[in-house]
């Protein structure tokens, strides 16, 4: 059986999960939603109780049937209106993520990708290990500190992009363009850092979809916008990724133990392609709805494929950094 972790409104799990049956494949959505809102979990060490995750309308996914779990998405339980206090509710999500992941990856089962691997690719991380391993990326400033940023902002003539560290469950957060008037609000950043990049000039964006081994590449040309996920109207075009930027990705997502990711990378005025950012759970059906490029079908190949491979959390790392257990926490995205 293949185990997708997400929600029932989630139409990335839903399409995918249409097409392995289609296939004739046994799959289950678990629906993290229900968490607190009627979801039952029971993970026992004996043989005495089953392992097992019961959604709210009684389905029951026995963990010793599941061969391959896809961690597609981690989505807020909806609580009971009754649970107010915002501290308890922050409990209590984090109780079932421990529960949930824990369990998930204690299975004899192929994770695509292991949840643990996924939160610790960080942005600072990523754009660490982009750099080392040869990859362009803007030069970067992560702070909290009102004068350092100025600092930045002037020696980049006021060209330069902000953005958050992490993302809200409350709000779309996304990359903007620096105004003379953010200055003002600057005392607020004291608060929490945030990232601050140099401009990359240049017309054109590629989103790359990583599948297994696979690449789908698409090119867009965002009209007046920092962030291309704002141009609704921009016009997306298969792309041929060079294949030395292939290969460094490919690194990349070794060093991370990942075998899905989306990659948003700029095309620069000289041709170079600059990293701007990866995300593990990153949508991917508005690129193919525009593209027709199957990437729901490649989903599906890997889902089926790692059925039968040994247990496989991502690329194979050669880098013993990458190879200790991982403690960060989990909260979703």
């Amino acid at each position: 059986m293949i185990l997708i972790v997400s929600s029932d409104q989630d139409a990335h799990a839903l399409v995918v999960a249409n097409e392995l049956r289609r296939r004739g494949e046994s799959v289950v959505i678990g629906d993290v939603t229900e968490f607190s809102a009627g979801a039952i979990l029971n993970a026992s060490s004996s043989t005495a109780e089953r392992s097992q995750w019961i959604r709210a309308d009684g389905t029951a996914i026995d963990f010793r049937d599941v061969t391959c779990v896809w961690c597609r998405r981690y989505f807020p339980a909806n609580f009971d209106p009754a649970l107010r206090d915002a501290a308890d509710r922050m409990f209590v999500q984090k109780q079932w993520l421990e529960a949930l992941w824990g369990v998930v990856t204690s299975l004899d089962a192929t994770l695509i990708s292991d949840p643990f691997r996924q939160k610790a690719a960080t942005k600072p991380l990523q754009l660490s290990l982009a750099r080392r391993i040869g990859l362009r990326v803007p030069e970067t400033l992560i702070s909290n500190d009102r004068e350092t940023v100025i600092q930045f902002v002037e020696r980049h003539k006021g060209s330069v992009i902000h953005k958050t560290l992490a993302v809200s469950d409350e709000q779309f957060l996304y990359t903007k363009r620096w105004d003379d008037k953010d200055a003002t609000h600057l005392n607020e950043l004291e608060l929490a850092p945030m990232i601050f990049q140099s401009m990359v000039t240049g017309a054109r964006e590629v989103r790359i979809t990583i599948v297994g081994e696979q690449f789908f590449t698409a090119e867009f040309k965002p009209q007046g916008h920092v962030d291309g996920r704002l141009d609704n109207n921009a016009r997306y075009v298969p792309h041929e990724l060079p294949e030395d930027v292939k290969s460094l990705l490919r690194t990349m997502m070794c060093e991370l133990g990942l075998s899905y990711s989306t990659v948003d990378m700029r095309i620069d005025d000289q041709g170079n392609y600059v990293f701007l950012d990866l995300n593990p759970q990153g949508q991917y059906l508005f690129v193919e709805i525009r593209t027709g490029q199957p990437i729901t079908a490649a989903m599906a190949d890997l889902l089926q494929a790692s059925q039968f491979d040994r247990p496989f959390h991502g690329w194979e790392s050669t880098n013993d950094q990458f190879d200790r257990p991982v403690t960060t926490n989990t909260a979703g995205e």
